[in-house]
């Protein structure tokens, strides 16, 4: 039996977001403190013949048609822990799993309910690890969304006011959005809950933005944004806000810009910073899977 830890992930899926963050980076990250024990970490596909490992698995893996990825995993003697980011677990997968990763506290808290005799660490998403070290700039007001369109709401007239410009985000910087992060200095976040459907979203936008130094405008309904930054973070707004209201809001902030609010903001978005960083997240790696901790005793 090898006691190499396994990235296991879908070769259809070499490009998606969840294979690129919690893939190739985790297991980055988990490499830099398994040099310490003089343990391997690597990376392999689903349809790769694996065993007798620690296999941790990535949401490319477990969707259909892979829903029996874990089983198999299992039966070939691996060690089978399941992460699977935003997505709840299929009865089959959890069952075949021998502990899960969780990404939010919202994931850890189901995880730990449906199957409350299965060890669950919540490990964090992180920031991407390619933004490096950038800071944004704090002259003037200036707004942007990051990523897909779909994962926001109001963005066309927004943008069309001038409020908010528009940044598509591609993995590995292949749109160039991260040259453009030192621009903005708010980060427009509003995604009610209505919108994520069944599953969990880690607060990987309120992460990027943290990462910079920026501050996010967050729906009240974001559980996951309250939860990192309190009911009483200052740009907060009602997830039934329309378009008008947002505006409104935005104008607000604009002219109020650099004031009290936005201190309080930065603040919180400062221990945002913390908790998303590499950092932390080799921290807690050594801690739950390599010390007295966590998973560590089902990782030896």
């Amino acid at each position: 039996m090898s006691n190499d830890i396994v990235f296991v992930i879908e070769r259809r899926m070499e490009r998606a977001g969840s294979v690129y963050m919690r893939g190739r980076q985790l297991a980055r990250l988990f490499a830099e403190v398994a040099a310490d024990y003089g343990r391997v970490v690597r990376l392999a596909y689903s349809d790769e013949a694996l065993g007798g490992v620690i296999a941790i698995v990535n949401k490319s893996a477990l969707m259909p048609p892979n829903v029996g990825v874990p089983a198999r995993l299992r039966d070939a003697g691996c060690t089978v822990l399941v992460d699977y980011v935003d997505g709840r677990i299929d009865p089959p997968s959890g069952e075949a799993a021998h502990g899960f990763i969780a990404c939010s506290a919202l994931q850890f808290r189901h995880l730990r309910s449906k199957w409350p005799n299965k060890p669950c660490i919540h490990l964090p998403h992180h920031a991407d690890l390619d933004i490096g070290d950038v800071a944004c700039q704090w002259d003037s007001f200036r707004c942007a969304y990051f990523g897909h369109p779909d994962n926001a709401l109001h963005l066309q007239p927004l943008a069309e006011a001038g409020l908010v410009t528009q940044v598509t985000t591609r993995r590995e910087n292949l749109s160039g959005w991260m040259d453009r992060l030192p621009e903005f200095n708010l980060h427009y976040a509003f995604r009610p809950r209505a919108l994520w459907g069944r599953g969990f979203k880690p607060f990987t936008k309120g992460f990027t933005a943290a990462c910079v130094g920026a501050v996010v405008l967050v729906a009240d309904c974001d559980e996951e944004a309250t939860e990192l930054l309190g009911a009483d973070y200052p740009f907060r707004l009602p997830g039934t806000a329309d378009a008008a209201m947002v505006a409104a809001r935005l104008q607000t902030m604009r002219d109020g810009f650099g004031g009290a609010d936005w201190a309080l903001a930065r603040s919180r978005m400062g221990r945002l910073r913390e908790v998303s960083s590499a950092g932390y997240l080799r921290a807690l790696i050594r801690a739950n899977f390599f010390e007295e901790g966590g998973l560590s005793a089902m990782l030896r």
